[in-house]
């Protein structure tokens, strides 16, 4: 009876053990599929800025990223591309004419077309005559339907219709007043802010500002596509260097980083106490041994082998791993069905568990087989001296 009890209590903290190794190893991978996973292939925006101390608040070749901070970005392993804003160095404004009468201060930006979300072509990206092509942050319009048009009793605008509508861009460069037709064609959810055509910008600053062609360039803030955003050497890195960007991607990485620190500290006790299993099942066999060492001895006279008892001891305990592991993986399947169903899940996370976890139902018996079989037949070998 005692015997019993104490395999019962061994191979529930076996079952233990893989509950909160194996579920540890499911819940990453569910992690990853709601938070974004860190591989190569992954592609996350990030607006970097500088953050603002007393003593670059109105310096911009303080506030701003030069050339050598955007080269520098450029060698970060965790940046696959940099790409800075430009903005402008003239006045400009905006209204709608009679539809809309409204009016604005406006600013502009611009950055390489491959860092736009929005499919568009260089040729539909260019100015040509009086009609500036511009792309504005989504946001921006919902700002206008659901804060500004409500509130002041103005029509509310549909994204189609918004691109058909043309505003009055109102530029002045060199105390010279030029209006422009301002036409929306496209809409941005990675960049909040006013971008137009880049040759058509520079040139423009130029105009104003002929000195800036011989001033190092300065750029107010930069554009850069990483593999994770939730990295955290990436997010040292910022801490390190002043840099900041959008406090709702970085809120999801810290959060993504913290459940992972959980979850290997929840994997590393479930090997711990999958060690301390497999110290007490060696130890459980060599009780065996010894209080059957008369009749081990005896058979040993007779012909048997004693690494063929060692094996038979070891194969018994592997199938009783194997079905241990079965009734793990079972209960693991039934607790990522239900999260997968569940509201949280949000439809991101598979009904089934990740395949590979199948196949430890082979793998740790295999291995616990062969290395509990040397450790007892060495030890038998040596303490017996047979």
């Amino acid at each position: 009876m005692k015997k019993f009890f104490n395999s019962i209590i061994l191979y529930a903290g076996l079952f233990i053990a893989f509950i909160l190794v194996l579920s540890c190893l499911q819940l990453y991978e569910n992690a990853n599929k709601l938070f974004g996973s860190k591989s190569s292939e992954g592609n996350y925006w990030l607006t970097f800025s500088k953050k603002m101390t007393p003593d670059n608040i109105g310096r911009k070749e303080l506030l701003g990223f030069n050339e050598n901070d955007v080269a520098q970005l450029k060698k970060w392993t965790e940046i696959k591309n940099v790409y800075p804003f430009s903005a402008n160095e003239f006045k400009a404004s905006a209204n709608g004419g009679d539809f809309i009468p409204f009016y604005t201060d406006l600013y502009f930006e611009s950055v390489d077309l491959k860092a736009i979300d929005v499919p568009v072509t260089e040729e539909e990206f260019k100015v040509k005559g009086n009609e500036i092509p511009i792309i504005i942050s989504r946001e921006y319009l919902n700002l206008y339907n659901y804060g500004f048009a409500l509130n002041q009793g103005l029509p509310q605008i549909s994204e189609d219709f918004a691109k058909k509508i043309e505003i009055n861009l109102n530029i002045t460069v060199n105390k010279e007043n030029k209006t422009y037709k301002g036409k929306l064609i496209g809409l941005s959810d990675r960049i909040h802010s006013v971008l137009i055509p880049k040759k058509f910008l520079d040139s423009l600053n130029l105009a104003t500002k002929p000195e800036l062609a011989a001033q190092p360039k300065i750029f107010n803030r930069v554009l850069v596509q990483v593999a994770d955003s939730g990295d955290e050497k990436l997010i040292s890195k910022m801490k390190e260097n002043g840099y900041e960007s959008n406090q709702e991607s970085l809120r999801s990485a810290k959060i993504k980083s913290k459940l992972f620190l959980v979850l290997k500290a929840i994997a590393v006790l479930g090997i711990f106490i999958f060690a301390l299993c497999l110290y007490i099942i060696v130890s459980f066999i060599k009780i065996q041994f010894l209080e059957k060492q008369e009749e081990v001895s005896i058979k040993n006279s007779l012909g048997y082998s004693p690494r063929k008892m060692v094996n038979d001891i070891s194969r018994r305990f592997s199938i009783h791993l194997v079905i241990v592991l079965i009734l793990s993986l079972i209960l693991i399947a039934a607790g990522q069905y239900f999260a997968s169903t569940s509201a949280v899940s949000n439809g991101l996370l598979s009904p089934y568990i990740n395949p590979f976890l199948w196949s430890v139902i082979i793998i740790i018996p295999v291995l616990v087989y062969f290395f509990v079989k040397e450790l007892i037949y060495r030890w038998l070998i040596k303490s017996w001296k047979i």
